[in-house]
């Protein structure tokens, strides 16, 4: 299987220093990537997080139909990995295996990221020595696709979790399906908490110093990001740690802005993985658990790990 990801700019400057041969038919395209027996694409809109949130959903998702059936067409692509917001606008890609011009198949990656985040929570719990039954953990975007199965995994394992979110009936809803000892809030109320994990779709970082307990752990998950840079300099106390990336065992370079040499985005390499599998199954909506498993098998087999902490790419 072929395969090809949809993803989208951070920021209109990144068109400046994309590598020249990526612009295509007024979208981003890479040059095909030759990955251990499979290979595929690194695709993406010329749009930013905050023109996809404000424009029409339906003028937003046509684009994305048609990047999907550019690759289909053009470059004989069976798999397309959907990534950060075009997860979203697609409702966790769902919206575009409807769609019967595409005769592909849909991952939005997300399942490996979750298991990398709660693979990463643990790392850092014994990196600062620390046990997860002592501590009080916040989710935030917490009934979303990464944030309800890391919710499901992470709660049971702490003293006391907050699940965070903007919508009060997604919220109750994601309360019928998990075990532990925990409360819901749409408010950002991550004061108290150990350990804040981020999985959201906003535009622009959420979380502020007012926000963070002295020597709290943030895990970001969120792209774009949710701490910023800025606030880490305000606050040495604070520990940010990545949690999408992954160490990539081949040589390959994929030139993809934000991304440190020698590691990949998580939902990427969920994609590659199923090619390299010759898996011929949509994987979009709410994340099977059993589906996860099976991910973390697959970065087993083909060599993808977490092996160090980092913060904006940058070993702790």
């Amino acid at each position: 299987m072929k395969f090809a990801t949809i993803g989208h700019i951070m920021e209109k400057s990144t068109l400046d220093y994309l590598p020249y041969d990526w612009n295509c038919k007024n979208i981003i395209c890479s040059p095909e990537k030759k990955i251990n027996g499979t290979s595929g694409y690194i695709t993406g809109l010329t749009l930013t997080p905050q023109e996809i949130l404000s424009l029409p959903i339906q003028k937003v998702r046509k684009k994305i139909l048609d990047t999907a059936l550019f690759l289909q067409n053009e470059l004989d692509v069976d798999l397309i990995q959907l990534g950060a917001l075009t997860t979203s606008v697609t409702s966790g890609g769902i919206w575009l295996t409807k769609q019967k011009e595409f005769r592909g198949y849909v991952n939005h990656g997300d399942s490996f990221t979750a298991a990398v985040t709660c693979q990463i929570v643990d790392k850092a719990l014994d990196f600062f020595n620390k046990k997860s039954s002592d501590l009080t953990i916040s989710i935030i975007g917490a009934y979303g696709v990464i944030g309800e199965a890391i919710s499901k995994i992470l709660v049971p394992e702490f003293k006391k979790s907050i699940l965070i979110g903007r919508r009060q009936e997604k919220l109750e809803e994601l309360k019928t399906k998990l075990n532990g000892t925990f409360k819901t809030t749409t408010s950002i109320e991550t004061q108290e908490s150990d350990i804040i994990v981020t999985a959201t779709s906003h535009p622009t970082a959420l979380l502020q110093s007012v926000h963070l307990k002295k020597n709290a752990i943030v895990v970001d998950v969120s792209q774009p990001v949710n701490l910023s840079q800025d606030v880490c300099s305000l606050r040495p106390d604070i520990s940010r740690i990545d949690g999408g990336f992954v160490d990539f065992p081949y040589e390959c370079n994929m030139n993809i802005p934000g991304v440190p040499p020698g590691k990949l985005f998580s939902c990427i390499v969920e994609v590659i993985a199923q090619s390299l599998e010759d898996e011929k199954r949509h994987h979009v909506g709410s994340i099977d658990l059993d589906h996860l498993e099976k991910t973390k098998r697959w970065s087993e087999k083909y060599g993808f790990k977490v092996n160090e902490l980092t913060n904006f790419g940058n070993p702790i």
